[in-house]
């Protein structure tokens, strides 16, 4: 009878140990695995705080997250388009596609940012990305703002006339009759276009580049030669020849006159302007466009796609004061005044 008890006991004790031991593998791997779902659909907020905007926003995409400028601030102590503050905090773990609010810092950039405040009545601005330059501007003037500078470039998909970027941002609060600057695509190149190249010998240099203009093309090069009959600036001789067919958008040589003390009077005023700077890293590629703004009016001296951190080389000439204008990816990102 003893032995029957304890055999009894024992698989009692057997079974509850089996079903405890059960009762806690299930426990585990539920944990474990409900843990694994809630680290695949969330991450951890980076912190961006003291990033300029660029890379923030290259940081955040690598994350899964959207990053949203809630306002832009003018403070002189810090650099230009750099976070001051983020909302969600560093090292908060939120959902995939999750908003990243942050603060910018307009600095002291003159002609963009300097119209904006931080007091109430202000505008918030919206996106007019994609839209006809027409329908921006009745957009802007509903809201009492202003179409500022306009800047064409070229560009592979959106047709002529529509806003590639703007500057400031959408969402960005500025105040009534503020000034908002546009970056519009002038259309793309077709290079199966023909056209036949115009006579321009004899005519003045400047007058040579608008006939040229005129039929789709550009000065590709200059070669200066000596004349004793005729003054400084006039077109002697020109590559492709006047009534050949080339490409629009291809570019012509020109041999121009030297002249003497005024031609080099005139070549003394221009300046070489030489840029070199890196850009921040990024997984995907950055165009850059270089703009300047100086006494020959407003052009696009560059434009190239490059690599995240790659050293940009620019050389161009300039003439009296004005500025250029970095913009990457359609973004402004820096701006330097020619004295």
């Amino acid at each position: 009878m003893r032995l029957r008890l304890l055999e009894f006991l024992g698989r009692v004790f057997g079974a509850a140990f089996f079903f405890g031991f059960g009762l806690f593998v299930s426990f585990f791997v539920g944990f474990v695995f409900f843990e694994q779902y809630i680290t695949g659909k969330s991450v951890s907020v980076p912190d961006v705080r003291n990033m300029t905007l660029l890379e923030a926003l290259n940081q955040s995409a690598r994350l899964g997250l959207r990053l949203e400028v809630e306002s832009i601030v003018q403070d002189a102590s810090s650099p230009s388009l750099v976070v001051l503050q983020q909302n969600p905090p560093p090292g908060v773990r939120v959902k995939k596609n999750s908003q990243l609010r942050v603060v910018v810092n307009g600095g002291a950039l003159s002609g963009t940012l300097s119209e904006l405040s931080s007091v109430q009545g202000q505008v918030i601005l919206p996106d007019i990305r994609n839209k006809s330059l027409e329908e921006a501007q009745s957009i802007l003037e509903a809201q009492g703002l202003r179409v500022g500078r306009v800047v064409e470039v070229r560009h592979e998909t959106l047709p002529r006339g529509y806003v590639i970027s703007q500057n400031p941002p959408p969402q960005a609060r500025l105040s009534p009759g503020g000034l908002v600057h546009l970056l519009v695509s002038a259309g793309k190149v077709n290079a199966t276009e023909e056209v036949q190249v115009p006579d321009v010998v004899g005519l003045r240099l400047e007058e040579a580049q608008e006939v040229l203009a005129q039929s789709g093309l550009s000065v590709e090069a200059l070669e200066e030669v000596l004349s004793k009959e005729r003054p400084g600036g006039i077109v002697v001789g020109q590559n492709p020849e006047a009534g050949e067919r080339v490409s629009k958008g291809s570019g012509v040589r020109l041999q121009v006159t030297k002249g003497g003390e005024e031609r080099q009077r005139e070549t003394e005023k221009q300046k070489a302007l030489n840029l070199r700077f890196v850009l921040p890293s990024s997984q995907n590629p950055i165009t850059v466009q270089v703009v300047v703004q100086d006494a020959l009016g407003e052009r696009v001296v560059y434009e190239r796609e490059h690599r995240g951190e790659e050293l940009v080389e620019v050389s161009t000439s300039t003439q009296g004061q004005g500025k250029v204008i970095i913009f990457l990816n359609g973004y402004y990102y820096w701006e330097k005044k020619l004295e």
